[in-house]
């Protein structure tokens, strides 16, 4: 049923109940609340999905070939896995820290809104001048 090793199987799945928790805890602490119950949906729907689409492979490919060889046939399904299980990657790295990765990035925002205005404060004085 499974071809790929038990080992990586193992690790899939402890990666899957990581993600899970994340989400839970974001959830609760009512912090990300849109990223974090996507994460919670997307980390209990995604692996029953790659079981149900990759029982059509043929045998002897595991399922992460078969996934990769119909991402390039661009099919609909296996990209959306393939995403999905991108994104509970980028959220399991940053899920831990998203509270500073937000201030980073509102930090970055606000100087960048800082230097938009100067530059039309800048402006407005030149079309003042002449």
């Amino acid at each position: 049923m499974i071809d790929i090793p038990i080992l990586l199987f193992v690790v899939y799945l402890l990666g899957m109940l990581f993600v899970l928790c994340i989400s839970i805890v974001n959830w609760i602490r009512r912090e990300y609340e849109i990223v974090s119950v996507l994460g919670i949906v997307l980390s209990l729907l995604l692996p029953l999905m790659t079981f149900l689409f990759s029982v059509y492979r043929l045998e002897g490919t595991n399922e992460i070939v078969y996934i990769w060889n119909q991402l390039r046939d661009a099919n609909g399904w296996a990209i959306f896995i393939v995403i999905g299980h991108l994104f509970l990657f980028v959220w399991m790295i940053i899920g831990i820290q998203v509270k500073e990765l937000y201030q980073w990035i509102k930090g970055l925002i606000s100087q960048i809104q800082n230097k938009w205005k100067q530059r039309n404060n800048h402006s407005q004085k030149e079309v003042r001048e002449k």
